[in-house]
Order: structure tokens, then C-alpha cells, then sequence
């Protein structure tokens, strides 16, 4: 018997005082794979990934997380499955960065899981190379440096699904070639990760398989292959888009 689909909607919509966010969408998530949200400003990748995540409920239809619907599921139950970051990640008060990144232990609280709270918080803070931070203020830190550290929050959360939206926003180079790596390596390891991002050229380099939205449904879904050609890139983007490739890198561009 095959292993569930780590997630998957099911006729899924959402409707958002009476504006339809998310036309009924039907999509499953393949495991051990990256997969990009990539269309235009308002396309519904953020809906999409509000539903994957449980941080938004469907008007209608049904999410359902490793085979089980979102809403049987407690709050801690989908965040031991789950883990989210989100475009907000904005930090009113002092808190220190360790103190943040702890946070992505809360839902392990309890748990034989939580002996190793301290030893996973360290492999986090190392995987995005902000240790020599651990003790400052979130608040006293720049746009990149505070979106590592909530990167490494949701390392910490030791979750098999990683849903990140715009992750790479803020940050430089070397600081995308880290995501880059880590969302490779957490696949590499069984996980299962979803990017939203407005980066297409890198999405060779990172990406599995690609979900191209339009006007608020899924135009199409599938192997990068497949899915980055120009004709339905040009339909989603509402411009001729020229792609061309040498087998690895995929470049994309507006004619």
C-alpha cells in the first residue's frame, strides 16, 4: 500500500469575504520532492499555501495532511506534521534569537522528542550560521539576519512537510544559496518541502516539480519539465516568456 500524499486539497476553495481567493483546486503534493509555487502577484500562491498549511480552512472541499483531514488533526498534532514560514516574520518585542528559534520546539513539549530541545535549537542556529548571534535581540538585527533566524525556527520545528512562502526574500546570495541547501538537504533526508517564490531562474537548480497558478486556480502541475514551457508560462504571466535550457538551468525571461 502506498504511503499518503504528505498533503493534498481536494476540491479544495477559499473564499475570503466574498471574494474567491482560490478557485476549486484538486492537488497532491509528491513526497520526498521540492516543490515551486511560482505565477504572478495575486496569482493565489499565498492562498494555496494557507490551505496546505491549516492557517486557512477551505470554503468548501477538504486538506488533508499524510492522509488525514486538517481538521481532525489538534493544533499540535499539525504542527509536529507541518512547518511554516510565512512572509510576516516580524518580532515586536526583545525577544533573543535563541529564545525565538526555540520557539519551533513548543509542539514537541511533553514528548520523549523534547529531551533533545537544546542539541536541535544548536544544529539550527549552525545550519544557518547565526550561532555567534544566538544571545542579541531579534529586534536589533537586519532584514536578512532576522529571516535566518526564523528560518532556523522552523528547522527546529523537525516537522516532515516545510511549506515556505517567499523564504528567499531579504536575503543575499549566500544567504539563498543557504535555503537552496537546506531545502535540498531536508528532502535528501525524507522531508518533503513547498516554495512559493518569485525566483523562477531558480528553480532548476532547487525544484522538483512546480505548481504554475493563475487568476486564482492551478493552470498546471507536474515536473519542472513540463511545466516550465513557454506557452504556459506565457498564459500565466500574461507576457511572451521565452525559456531556454541547457539540461540543468533553466533560464526564463519576458520577450
Amino acid at each position: 500500500m502506498n504511503a499518503p500524499s504528505p498533503a493534498e486539497l481536494l476540491e479544495a476553495a477559499l473564499t475570503t469575504a466574498g471574494r474567491e481567493r482560490l478557485q476549486p483546486t484538486t492537488l497532491s503534493l509528491r513526497s520526498a520532492a521540492v516543490t515551486a509555487v511560482i505565477g504572478r502577484n495575486g496569482s493565489g500562491k499565498s492562498s494555496l499555501l494557507g490551505l496546505l498549511s491549516g492557517q486557512d480552512r477551505p470554503s468548501r472541499g477538504s486538506v488533508h495532511i499524510s492522509g488525514q483531514p486538517i481538521e481532525d488533526l489538534s493544533h499540535r498534532e499539525l504542527a509536529r506534521r507541518r512547518a511554516v514560514l510565512t512572509q510576516d516574520t516580524r518580532v515586536a518585542f526583545g525577544f533573543t534569537v535563541r529564545e525565538v528559534v526555540s520557539w519551533g520546539r513548543h509542539p514537541w513539549r511533553g514528548s520523549p522528542e523534547s529531551a533533545r530541545d537544546d542539541e536541535i535549537v544548536d544544529e539550527s542556529l549552525a545550519l544557518q550560521d547565526i550561532g555567534h548571534l544566538a544571545h542579541r535581540r531579534v529586534t536589533e538585527l537586519s532584514g536578512g539576519e532576522r529571516k535566518r533566524v526564523h528560518i532556523a525556527r522552523v528547522l527546529a520545528q523537525r516537522a516532515p512537510l516545510l511549506l515556505l512562502d517567499e523564504a528567499d526574500s531579504d536575503l543575499d546570495l549566500v544567504g539563498r544559496a543557504v535555503v537552496d541547501d537546506l531545502v535540498r538537504n531536508h528532502v535528501r533526508s525524507g522531508g518533503t518541502a513547498v516554495v512559493v517564490t518569485h525566483d523562477a531562474s531558480r528553480i532548476s537548480a532547487v525544484c522538483d516539480d512546480v505548481v504554475l497558478m493563475s487568476r486564482g486556480s492551478v493552470l498546471a502541475h507536474g515536473p519542472r519539465q513540463k511545466v516550465l514551457v513557454p506557452s504556459l508560462l506565457t498564459e500565466a504571466f500574461e507576457q511572451p516568456v521565452t525559456v531556454t535550457s541547457d539540461g540543468e538551468f533553466t533560464a526564463i525571461r519576458l520577450i
